[in-house]
């Protein structure tokens, strides 16, 4: 049996995503290398979200861009199995700090 591909994680990410309400927006930034796959916006919140394949590494560039990113504040998760995912999603559906007492 042959390990999912970084495609196969994505897919999953994105399929999760929509079966919670979830938007999983496809982040492209010309000229700007190493900024995540996707931006998820979910429940108030907007995170970043990098995809790897099963046991894949950040790139260089990717993980000054992640630190860059959370030095701004901003919520980067990397996946690369389908249990991560599934840890990413429940992440995002238990009521943050920031979230509880909120105006919905």
């Amino acid at each position: 049996m042959t390990s999912p591909s970084e495609r196969d994680i994505e897919g999953y990410l994105l399929a999760q995503c929509r079966e919670h309400g979830f938007l999983c927006l496809k982040f492209v930034s010309p000229g700007r290398g190493g900024v995540p796959d996707r931006i998820v916006v979910a429940l108030g919140r907007i995170v970043f979200v990098e995809v790897k394949r099963p046991g894949g590494r950040l790139q260089k560039r990717q993980q000054l861009m992640h630190d860059k990113l959370r030095r701004h504040g901003a919520e980067v998760h990397v996946v690369d199995d389908k249990l991560g995912v599934d840890a990413f999603v429940a992440h995002l559906l238990k009521p943050s700090s920031d979230q509880q007492g909120a105006a919905p």
